[in-house]
């Protein structure tokens, strides 16, 4: 199974929680988690919300980011290109067009827990709680 990853399930891995778990055993599981070059260089430019609701220090950030990018597949921006002005049909927010913009150049789904995601029926979007079920 291949899926792109959301931001608001990127800044999950942060904590010590089963989303973290799922990230270090998805190849195990047999799942590709991809994100792109856009996506990461959010979750930098966050980095003190990040480090808030971590409770991290900016080492620990560095090493997580690091440690996260090793479990993914990561994409150039421009691979997806092609795929946008589709994707701002489907996407609820411009911010979330590269999401949706990868998942269509990949046809996959995208694993996020953000609900509006789901008022479209083009991509199939899974929550946190839909994966723990689905490797359950």
């Amino acid at each position: 199974m291949k899926l792109v990853v959301d931001a608001n399930i990127l800044v999950s891995f942060f904590r010590q929680n089963p989303v973290k778990d799922l990230f270090k055993n998805a190849k195990s599981l047999n799942i590709s988690l991809f994100v792109s070059e856009y996506t990461i260089k959010e979750l930098k430019k966050n980095k003190s919300d990040i480090l808030k609701y971590s409770g991290l220090n900016a080492v620990q950030f560095e090493k997580a980011i690091s440690e996260l990018v090793s479990l993914l597949k990561l994409l150039p921006d421009s691979s997806y290109k092609e795929f946008e002005s589709e994707a701002k049909k489907l996407s609820p927010h411009d911010k979330d067009i590269p999401v949706f913009a990868l998942a269509l150049k990949l046809n996959c789904g995208i694993w996020s827990n953000e609900l509006a995601f789901k008022k479209q029926s083009q991509i199939k979007v899974f929550s946190t709680r839909d994966m723990i079920e689905l490797i359950s």
